[in-house]
């Protein structure tokens, strides 16, 4: 067969196309939070291919002090972490900006702003109102930054103050350990881990203030200990977990008003005593619910009725590592990563989206003092 120019002209684009297609990496950036405060610790990077579940390490992303929490933006290659410091009450906390180069997984320091009080655990990332809520473990606080035009963090605009303690040695004081904002951004909601109580806060939407909703609390039962929560995507259930005493509460939710539909146990039979609430997440389509166990070590997974928004336990699986701290389900759904903050591990489950469960694959991660996981997904 004659070699034409048009067939010449087509092996040479193949050429030239096929390294350049070779270095553009195809995957999900997964980012793992730690407690790492020494010299090359921070947050560490890995790259998930959805197909097959594969994760692959990238190293160190970024040299950070103590980034135990992360929060991903969903389209922009930016990443949020604390820099959990200030627990002792003496300093306030951070809140840092990263940039991310998509082809290594590094990140690039960007901006820090103050977290609005000592110790911040956990972030709440709002692109429609240009936010971040900023929970403050170690003061009590929860604070209200703005987004800037260039993606990172002006200073906070608002801050309010948790009230309370319990009978537990860790509840001398009160502890926002969770926040989320509610579906219609009128409310945010705190769990309080040294209160006992989840904290219900009005929030404007253009000023960014915080004040004491009405009724301005819900009490959980001394000695619980709530720790993370999350609304159904319908916006009608809200999902808390407690951590002392590991059970999960389902309220109803109407217009910043909360209402005990369900309290049930995480803990295992006879596991009541060594288990602790880790992190708690619902599926896109809102059919299920994921629970961790610490010291039970295991991830249980809940079917939800959509109507009255009750858990059925339906499957209890040990998550592959010790202390599963948090977890997360990524952009596709197949597949839970597990931090695990004792054995230094992550794990990949896998995740089959019609029934909701779980199986442990062959894929881990070493990750020393794991905390959280965010996901920032590859560019098409």
């Amino acid at each position: 067969m004659p070699i034409t120019r048009r067939a010449v002209t087509a092996a040479a684009l193949s050429m030239l196309t096929a390294p350049a297609l070779a270095k553009s990496p195809r995957g999900t950036l997964v980012y793992v939070g730690t407690q790492g405060a020494e010299a090359g610790q921070g947050v560490v990077a890995a790259r998930l291919d959805p197909r097959t579940g594969r994760l692959t390490p990238l190293g160190l992303a970024a040299e950070t002090v103590r980034p135990t929490w992360l929060a991903a933006h969903p389209v922009k290659p930016l990443l949020y972490a604390v820099s959990e410091i200030g627990n002792d009450g003496k300093s306030q906390g951070e809140v840092r900006t990263f940039r991310a180069d998509r082809a290594t997984g590094k990140l690039i320091p960007a901006g820090i702003a103050a977290s609005g009080g000592g110790g911040p655990t956990h972030l709440a990332l709002d692109l429609p109102t240009a936010t971040v809520l900023a929970a403050n473990f170690g003061t009590g606080q929860v604070a209200a930054l703005p987004i800037l035009s260039d993606d990172t963090l002006a200073p906070v605009a608002s801050v309010v103050a948790d009230q309370g303690s319990g009978p537990n040695p860790r509840q001398k004081g009160p502890h926002a350990h969770g926040v989320v904002l509610d579906p219609t951004r009128r409310f945010v909601l705190v769990a309080d881990l040294g209160a006992d109580k989840v904290f219900v806060y009005r929030f404007d939407k253009t000023t960014r203030a915080l004040t004491p909703a009405e009724p301005a609390t819900e009490a959980l039962p001394p000695g619980s200990g709530p720790r993370h929560l999350v609304f159904h995507p319908d916006g009608r259930f809200v999902f808390v977990l407690s951590e002392l005493i590991p059970e999960i509460r389902v309220y109803g939710w109407n217009a910043g008003r909360l209402a005990l539909v369900q309290t049930l146990s995480v803990a295992g039979a006879d596991k009541a005593a060594v288990a602790r609430g880790g992190e708690i997440a619902v599926s896109a389509d809102g059919r299920f619910v994921y629970a961790s166990a610490r010291g039970e070590d295991v991830i249980v997974t809940y079917a939800v009725d959509g109507r009255s928004g009750r858990l059925t336990e339906i499957q209890r699986l040990a998550s592959g590592g010790q202390s599963p701290w948090s977890f997360a389900i990524d952009t596709s759904g197949r597949w839970l990563l597990v931090a695990h903050q004792v054995s230094g591990t992550v794990t990949v489950l896998k995740r089959a989206p019609r029934t909701g469960k779980l199986a442990l694959t062959d894929q881990s991660l070493a990750v020393a003092k794991a905390t959280s996981i965010a996901y920032l997904a590859a560019q098409h």
